[in-house]
């Protein structure tokens, strides 16, 4: 992919490689579901819920180079939602949290071995 090009052009081939899998595993699962999981910085609260995995419509946003020089979809009431980081190929699609979340919080074992970030 040409990373030089619009960021509209490859922010709309994102999303079409995204629609194509959602659409090739519709073929073979006709309820298809994501599963969140939000993880505290050490790692002893965690959140989980559930979205439906939906196609999204190309044409319903824009797509803008943040800073970094990832791609940033803003939708028609310009609320962010997905990014887009070429470099490492990720796509992240921005959810609400809903209040209705698992809210899970883990007791650390003693003389356990803290995480070095």
């Amino acid at each position: 992919m040409d990373l030089d090009r619009n960021p509209q052009e490859i922010g709309n081939d994102v999303l079409k490689i995204w629609n194509a899998r959602v659409e090739s595993l519709r073929n073979k699962f006709s309820h298809l579901r994501t599963v969140v999981l939000i993880k505290s910085d050490d790692l002893t609260k965690l959140a989980v819920f559930e979205t439906d995995t939906i196609l999204y419509p190309i044409d319903d946003f824009n797509w803008l180079r943040n800073k970094r020089g990832n791609l940033e979809a803003y939708d028609t009431e310009r609320k962010h939602r997905f990014t887009w980081q070429p470099h490492g190929s990720q796509f992240t699609i921005i959810e609400d949290v809903p209040q209705e979340c698992l809210l899970v919080q883990v007791k650390s074992p003693k003389n356990s071995i803290k995480p070095v970030y």
